[in-house]
């Protein structure tokens, strides 16, 4: 994923990779990464809040790391959304 950060079928086998190994919170975020890469921005954003949501909820053996890095690609998203809401 590192060299191919935009490749949204990669990051929907990822998602599905890590659901497979009971990693729920890293496989919705590889679902938003996903929804990011197809500029399906609204989508990422409900997927990304959905992380946060479990992580408040203290499931997922989340590390910091991984949390930091969905709470700052939500607020990437959200800038994005309200971007796109603008422009219409």
């Amino acid at each position: 994923m590192a060299t191919q950060p935009r490749d949204a079928t990669a990051w929907q086998l990822l998602a599905s990779a890590y659901a497979a190994q009971g990693q729920q919170l890293r496989s919705v975020r590889a679902e938003a990464e996903s929804r990011m890469a197809q500029l399906d921005y609204t989508a990422a954003l409900d997927r990304f809040k959905a992380a946060q949501d479990i992580l408040r909820r203290g499931g997922g053996a989340a590390d910091h790391i991984e949390a930091s890095i969905i709470d700052t690609r939500a607020r990437q998203v959200e800038s994005l959304v309200r971007e796109q809401a603008l422009e219409r």
